[in-house]
């Protein structure tokens, strides 16, 4: 109370409300800085000759500024990183009563900046009359800006038309609106707009789609209105259909800023279509809604048509309970679903710590029995979609999209073919039937010959297993945490051990900072005895036991000799002797090490299995190998040290090197 009361002391008497607005949050973006920044200016110089701009009106306990007075003192006093202030204004400002957190404020300016681009007009010389005829005038059926114009405020046409100015075109003012509105939406979750990623993305998918047909482009609300304007000029038709209500207006609306003619009304019925579902639509949402969503897609489809989903991978990949499960089943048993992959989690900036999941929809294989039909899958989660990783992926759905002659053809580089009875069998995650999608590398029958030449470049440091070209079995990787819930591991927390605990003798600690160099380890100790009293209920290591973290990047060692205590965060992960599962305690460490880190990450990581009677000589294998990098590290250090000292003892004077070439030419004999 006392807080807002000395904001109100604050607020300059003022004839009229000033034309802009400005919070502080707007001046740090007019000036270039962070929002701290512009607070200090405020404090620091409120006794100073030339103070900040007072405090001209307060709304939800905010202070608004005079966006002009608050430009002018930024270019008077040199703040900031923006030598244009003045005239980029009335980009991070507003008028009066606009609310940029309020959709329909937003799409009243959009209808516009729609509208100055149409007609090249000046709006704010119109009155609000002119500005409702020229509206009907330009949109006669109410599809784009009718209404927004009949309802919006005259006094804003002013603003509109500095805003253009300021982003140098309608255009860019428009888009800047659209940056400006969906910051303020921090509930929109899921439903956020995709990272520049994860647009290419889709405009690679349907770019590849509507290569070779001409198909007619619908989107759902879930798509913003820029990305569904790149996908149109991606799929290279004039045909669009698009979603009733306020987002299909203002797709509409971007067209005609564009320069873009709107879609028609009589196209084709009978023509292809391409649909782009994103869900959910609008903030968080159940799975059984968007599943209802798709289900209605796939219901709604013809031969020709296309379609890829976007959603949560919670919904479209995950377990789920008995009656989504069913929904999405009943999706599956189509047999239009084609392909089905998982991406990384971070594609929407709104939900960092949710991955999102693809489907690709198309022809039904319905004339192939059941038992035959298959569904390509991937997993991405831990991936990075750079450009080389969607043009390969985008290639490996095409594939998958076309005739079995196309599927043998193709050399798949992340998705893996599964029986789609398969899918319908799982009731857990849908990625893991039939495995993991194998590595990226060359493929089984070349193995062999590359593991020859690799052996002989060895020369003397070959190891002392010799593998021969013998017939095996293998195992499909696994999730840790499938292997967890099926009890071939166990993963164990670390102890919080104190600072003041460690000293130089008694048990090893391994921290997570230990494990980014291994020769640390052994280096910070704690007293057996201290330790037992400190935490009775913590646990050594056992050999074979891995070490691993997950922060700031995944990393693991193996446990030769166990009896070491692991300091939190790191953690434990324990093979169970008795049914390893396959799992080889070095080869865990190595896939762990190659993984994405991240809080959770590791219930993700899937890791390489061998079959049982290859368990023991592989892991010997390992260790040999290990022992001798580890002696010719010992020896490149030696060679180190030697350099460093001789050269050392050369320059200071104290030895003379000579050259025993030159000494047995000298040599009379």
């Amino acid at each position: 109370m006392h807080r807002l009361s000395a904001e109100l002391a604050n607020v300059w008497p003022m004839t009229s409300t000033p034309s802009l607005l400005i919070d502080l949050t707007g001046v740090a973006r007019l000036a270039g800085v962070k929002r701290p920044v512009a607070s200090m200016w405020r404090s620091r110089f409120r006794a100073s000759p030339d103070p900040f701009p007072h405090v001209v009106q307060m709304k939800q306990g905010r202070p608004f500024f005079d966006a002009m007075s608050v430009a002018h003192w930024l270019d008077r006093t040199s703040h900031g990183n923006n030598p244009d202030v003045v005239a980029d204004a009335a980009a991070s400002a507003a008028p009066d009563g606009f609310d940029v957190a309020d959709g329909v404020d937003v799409a009243r300016i959009d209808a516009l900046l729609t509208l100055q681009a149409v007609t090249g007009r000046s709006l704010a010389e119109e009155s609000a009359a002119s500005l409702v005829s020229l509206a009907a005038e330009i949109d006669p059926d109410d599809e784009f800006l009718a209404r927004e114009v009949a309802d919006v405020d005259p006094t804003w046409a002013s603003w509109a038309e500095q805003l253009a100015d300021a982003a140098y075109s309608p255009l860019a003012a428009s888009r800047l609106l659209e940056q400006r509105h969906v910051a303020t939406r921090a509930t929109l979750g899921s439903a956020g707009p995709l990272t520049a990623e994860a647009d290419e993305l889709l405009l690679d998918l349907i770019s590849a789609l509507t290569a070779a047909r001409s198909l007619t482009l619908a989107v759902n609300a879930g798509v913003r209105p820029g990305l569904a304007i790149d996908l149109l000029a991606r799929a290279g038709d004039e045909d669009l259909e698009l979603p009733a209500g306020p987002v299909g207006r203002s797709i509409r609306r971007r067209l005609r800023l564009e320069g873009m003619a709107l879609p028609s009304r009589d196209s084709s019925a009978d023509a292809g279509r391409i649909s782009v579902l994103r869900l959910p639509v609008d903030g968080p949402t159940l799975a059984a809604h968007m599943l209802r969503a798709v289900d209605e897609l796939v219901l709604g489809m013809r031969d020709d048509d296309r379609a890829v989903v976007v959603a949560p991978a919670s919904a479209l990949t995950a377990q789920l309970g008995a009656g989504d499960s069913l929904t999405r089943t009943d999706a599956l048993r189509s047999g239009r679903v084609r392909a089905i992959v998982r991406l990384p989690a971070g594609l929407v900036p709104a939900a960092t710590r949710e991955a999102l999941a693809l489907w690709v929809l198309g022809r039904e294989t319905g004339e192939a029995p059941v038992a035959d039909r298959f569904t390509a899958v991937a997993d991405l989660a831990d991936s990075d979609l750079t450009p080389a990783t969607r043009a390969d992926l985008t290639s490996d759905v095409l594939a998958a999209m076309g005739t079995a002659r196309d599927v043998r053809a193709h050399a798949f580089r992340f998705t893996r073919l599964v029986r789609t009875s398969s899918l319908l069998a799982a009731r857990g995650d849908l990625l893991e039937v039939g495995g993991r999608t194998p590595a990226v590398g060359d493929s089984a029958r070349e193995l062999p010959a590359l593991l020859d030449r690799a052996r002989a470049r060895l020369v003397d440091d070959v190891p002392r297993a010799s593998p021969s070209e013998a017939p095996g079995r293998a195992l499909p990787q696994a999730s840790v945490e499938v292997l967890v819930a099926e009890r071939h591991v166990r993963v164990l927390n670390g102890t919080r051990v104190a600072t003041d605990e460690l000293g130089r003798t008694g048990l090893v600690v391994v921290s997570a900072d230990d494990l980014d160099d291994h020769a640390r380890i052994g280096e910070r100790r704690v007293d057996p005895l201290v330790f037992a009293n400190l935490h009775p209920s913590a646990r050594l290591t056992a050999p074979g036991d891995i070490v691993f973290r997950t922060a700031p990047t995944a990393k693991a060692w193996v446990d030769p000799d166990g009896s070491k205590v692991v300091a939190s965060p790191a953690r434990v992960l324990r093979i169970d002797p008795a049914d390893p599962g396959g799992l080889v305690p070095e080869l865990v460490a190595a896939d762990i090490s190659r993984s994405l880190g991240g809080p959770g990450s590791w219930r993700r990581w899937r890791l390489r299995r061998v079959a049982p009677n290859a368990m023991a000589p592989l892991r010997t294998a390992l260790v040999d190998i290990a022992a001798q990098r580890a002696e010719l590290e010992s020896r490149i250090a030696a060679l180190d040290h030697y350099v460093d000292t001789l050269t050392a003892a050369v320059t200071a004077g104290v030895v003379t090197l000579t050259d025993p070439a030159a000494d047995a030419a000298s040599d009379p004999q």
